[in-house]
């Protein structure tokens, strides 16, 4: 427990901080109006006292005659206690009117001040998963902080900024009616701040425990999730439906939801008997208050408008505890959250440039040697490639072969650098990959990979997002659409290149799974890079395409190296060399 609060300061003022950065002008705008908001209602119960009291000394004097607007004038120059009964229920009135009106400022900054709180959120986590290496993806781990993380990205900040708010709102408030209960009597204070000890350990303890309860669960969660997709993505339609496994799938997903309902109960039902406990300690401190002040009335130590402040200084006080505590206990769960958000946001990235990087050439003159790789994937034990050598030279098309699982997909990750070898080195020109940038490197390589992504997009985009620094009406682009073999499709499409592709985002043209394949290879052709690494090029292409493909590539490789695979036997005719993975 000790070590979970400590964490609780540094948390904290990355959650200021994150707030504060995310918009300055709305933060100091919400601050002020939240800490004025929270002293009003007590400027307007100091003015309650008052009133009565001014109306307590006229009713103990003579009756006065009824007040006519005439005889206003005359009754404010007279009598001082009417005068104060006025001037203090008119200060009341506007005090009640700034706090409403405060109220829905508030409100309105609060929104847009959310709205910036949660970009930033999303940008910080976007450029950490943009920097974040390739093994981050590949690692359960990791990717259930990262469910975590994005579940709550959209929700967390908005409950930071609102935490923050309530604490300084509830802190402001408390520090008032503190003032004013010290005025009754030194021992009120302190014992509205004890009865608040015990509600305020539980709900630390609840904080930290439902960090670790919800972490827990997060396999469970992301299990559900999976089956959930199966049942209502497209990707797994087909399937359902032909092998009509929908049933099996029904019983997983229901199963882990019934396993997350039990510990979701057993946890309410834990948090509500210790709040109840919480409460009944609360109850009996703002009894006592309230029997000590109602004996001082009796015994004519008190006036009846001290009476009223003190029983409303005691509700709001305890309101304000309330409101304080489950602030805390909030913003302590946020912190477990924060503190996870920013390991996060700053794990060390395996995959990083030297401290003086080599330029990565833009043309490879020597080739590209494997000398003695061996590679194993994090958090495995068993050994992919072992000592393999061989040398990739300029111009040349290199057919990578060998069986499923001989790691012919692991030397494409080698070359596009999105690991680094366990052992041994890899070569370019002579010199070791790891002495590039690998953001310089990655820039010179292009890649189809077997799972290559379909993106909801232009035809257009679709390929320019291969090398995002051409323009968008750059001519490249129809050439490297040509060379993918797009041209006759492009005819048949609404509206060529401009056509909107996919129907998940919008209602757009489904292309085939070979047409897919088309377009992730005219990102590729699009891309200046030395370098081509093509994993399956063409498992999704039929044998005229497949021809065409290959043509491409033998006409593309001049200048460059070209380095495929394929489950076909191909290298005959396609290959100027094979290289054979046991």
């Amino acid at each position: 427990m000790t070590r979970k609060i400590s964490i609780l300061p540094a948390t904290f003022s990355r959650a200021v901080r994150l707030i504060w950065l995310s918009d300055r002008r709305l933060a100091f705008w919400h601050t002020l109006a939240t800490a004025l908001q929270a002293l009003l209602p007590l400027a307007a119960a100091l003015c309650l006292k008052q009133v009565i009291d001014s109306a307590t000394r006229l009713f103990q004097t003579a009756p006065r005659p009824a007040l006519s607007l005439s005889g206003l004038s005359d009754r404010l120059a007279a009598d001082s206690d009417f005068r104060h009964l006025l001037l203090w229920a008119l200060a009341g009135a506007l005090c009640l009117t700034l706090s409403a009106a405060l109220r829905v400022l508030s409100a309105w900054v609060s929104e847009f001040h959310s709205l910036a709180v949660t970009e930033r959120v999303y940008d910080l986590l976007h450029t950490a998963l943009a920097r974040a290496d390739y093994a981050f993806f590949e690692n359960p781990d990791d990717q259930n902080r990262l469910h975590m993380a994005r579940e709550d990205a959209l929700t967390r900040p908005a409950r930071v900024l609102a935490g923050l708010g309530q604490t300084l709102h509830s802190l402001t408030g408390l520090a008032g009616v503190m003032i004013i209960l010290a005025g009754f009597s030194l021992w009120l204070p302190p014992l509205l701040a004890l009865a608040a000890l015990p509600p305020l350990c539980f709900k630390l303890n609840r904080a930290r425990r439902l960090f670790e309860w919800r972490k827990s669960l997060t396999p469970l969660e992301r299990e559900a999730a999976y089956f959930h997709s199966v049942l209502s993505d497209n990707a797994g339609a087909k399937d359902v439906r032909l092998y009509q496994h929908g049933d099996f799938c029904r019983s997983r997903f229901r199963a882990a939801r019934e396993r997350l309902r039990e510990e979701r109960v057993a946890w309410r039902r834990y948090v509500l008997t210790r709040e109840a406990a919480g409460m009944a300690v609360g109850l009996l401190a703002t009894g006592l208050s309230l029997l000590w002040m109602a004996g001082r009335l009796l015994e004519g130590a008190a006036t009846l408008g001290a009476l009223v402040l003190c029983v409303q200084s005691v509700q709001r006080g305890q309101a304000a505890l309330t409101a304080l505590l489950n602030a805390l206990a909030a913003l302590f769960e946020d912190a477990l959250f924060l503190q996870s958000f920013e390991d996060l946001l700053n794990q060390p990235a395996l995959i990083r440039a030297p401290e003086h990087p080599v330029a990565a050439p833009d043309k490879i003159k020597r080739g590209i040697t494997f000398e003695n790789v061996s590679f194993t994937y994090p958090g495995t034990g068993r050994q992919v490639l072992h000592d393999l050598s061989f040398t990739l030279l300029p111009d040349e098309r290199v057919f990578l072969s060998g069986a499923n699982g001989t790691g012919k997909s692991t030397v494409i990750k080698l070359l596009c650098r999105l690991y680094d070898p366990t052992r041994g080195r890899i070569l370019v020109d002579g010199v070791d990959l790891r002495d590039f940038d690998p953001s310089e490197w990655r820039a010179r390589v292009g890649a189809v990979f077997q799972d290559f992504n379909r993106y909801q997009l232009t035809a257009r985009d679709n390929i320019r997002i291969g090398h995002t620094r051409a323009a968008p009406d750059a001519p490249q682009i129809g050439q490297a659409a040509r060379d993918a073999g797009l041209a006759p499709l492009l005819d048949t499409w609404p509206d060529g290149l401009r056509t909107l592709l996919g129907r998940w985002l919008h209602d757009g043209v489904e292309p085939s799974a070979g047409q897919w394949q088309k377009l992730a290879l005219a990102r590729v052709f699009l891309r200046p890079a030395p370098l081509y690494v093509l994993d399956e090029p063409a498992s999704a292409l039929d044998n005229s395409a497949r021809g065409e493909l290959f043509a491409t590539m033998r006409r593309l490789s001049r200048g460059r190296i070209i380095l495929f695979t394929s489950h076909r036997d191909l290298a005959p005719d396609n290959a100027d060399r094979v290289i054979t993975l046991e």
